[in-house]
């Protein structure tokens, strides 16, 4: 049987949910930054905030492409281990996009279709991480402090082993939450920016604003991962029954993490995880034979042949078909590298 694009599409939505968020550590430390902090332990502040911070706040996250950019407005609210809410204000073809994450499922309403997906969390509170590790793919600099939305923050620089892009992160002081990030191309072009315009930090935030309650009339797609998550690719390759491509590195820093199978009704996929060790990139594959190409998106020429891309406001996905397999590559990244890694597996000989 052959999935249809509008499924392939929905299925694809699903799997967003799963991918691109920090990276949280488990640090139960006192939050707070000195202001000779060195890198490493400011990126160790902002592992352990959210075990240790709740907050709600209007965050405003810039996409550029070329010479186009949008712009999306959200309502952001975290509840520590692992609770998330996000309310899409605008634009307009994104306003009333609602995601919550409970900590064990995720919910994903797109009012535009009248569509709920629901898959397994995609806030992860378990992977333990240090800041040794992300030095290792990262070199890492504090360039001072500044004052973003009234609070003082250090300035973080973090520039990976390959010098495809530069990021940086302002962290509050207090906290370790980032208030705002920009990721800049090698030229210094901006490629993308998230900021909070205002945030307020609190313990007391409810339960029930992270419970999710189904709109009258919304068909609902479930999207789940079966079985633990495999490192040995010979294994999830006899498995899914098609020869996975996994490189160990994606991007130069995202390294292979675990590979699981996912289901959606009859559609079998294999997502694999990976990570810089601040934030998480998936990858899906499954024979193009089992699937539609989706007519979602707008259209992106590769090297190896057609593609789609697709922005959802806070997450962004590649999509195309190469050597029988379909792939989605899919994160909070800029365009520029999500198609890099694309490329990239192209590349790789099954």
């Amino acid at each position: 049987m052959r999935v249809s694009s509008t499924a392939l599409a929905l299925v694809w939505c699903a799997a967003i949910l799963a991918a691109a968020m920090p990276v949280w550590g488990q640090r139960t430390s006192k939050p707070g930054l000195l202001a000779g902090a060195n890198a490493a332990s400011v990126i160790q502040s902002v592992l352990s905030a959210p075990t240790l911070v709740d907050y709600e706040g209007t965050k405003i996250v810039t996409a550029v492409r070329g010479e186009q950019a949008e712009t999306v407005t959200i309502l952001e609210s975290y509840k520590r281990f692992g609770k998330l809410r996000l309310e899409f204000l605008s634009p307009e073809s994104t306003s009333g996009r609602l995601i919550v994450d409970d900590g064990a499922s995720s919910w994903h309403y797109e009012p535009s279709l009248h569509v709920v997906i629901r898959g397994p969390s995609f806030v992860t509170t378990s992977t333990r991480t240090d800041a040794e590790a992300i030095l290792k793919r990262y070199d890492a600099r504090v360039l001072g402090s500044e004052q973003v939305i009234g609070r003082q923050t250090l300035v973080l620089e973090l520039l990976p082993k390959t010098r495809r892009l530069t990021r940086r992160l302002w962290v509050d002081q207090a906290t370790g939450v980032v208030l705002r990030t920009e990721e800049r191309s090698q030229s210094g072009e901006l490629l993308f920016s998230s900021f909070f315009s205002r945030i307020s930090y609190s313990l007391n935030l409810p339960s029930a604003l992270f419970r999710f309650h189904l709109p009258a009339g919304a068909k609902i797609f479930t999207f789940y991962l079966s079985g633990d998550p495999i490192q040995d690719l010979q294994e999830l390759s006899r498995q899914a029954k098609f020869a996975v491509r996994a490189p160990g590195t994606l991007g130069g820093v995202y390294t292979f993490q675990s590979g699981t199978i996912a289901r959606h009704g009859a559609l079998m996929a294999v997502s694999l995880l990976y990570s810089d060790g601040v934030n998480i990139v998936s990858l899906y594959e499954t024979p193009s034979s089992k699937m539609a190409f989706p007519a979602l998106g707008t259209s992106l020429v590769m090297r190896s042949g057609r593609g789609r891309w697709l922005d959802l406001g806070y997450f962004r996905v590649v999509i195309w078909e190469s050597g029988g397999i379909s792939f989605a590559i899919l994160g909070t990244l800029p365009a520029e590298s999500l198609v890099a890694m694309a490329e990239e597996l192209n590349a790789v000989k099954p």
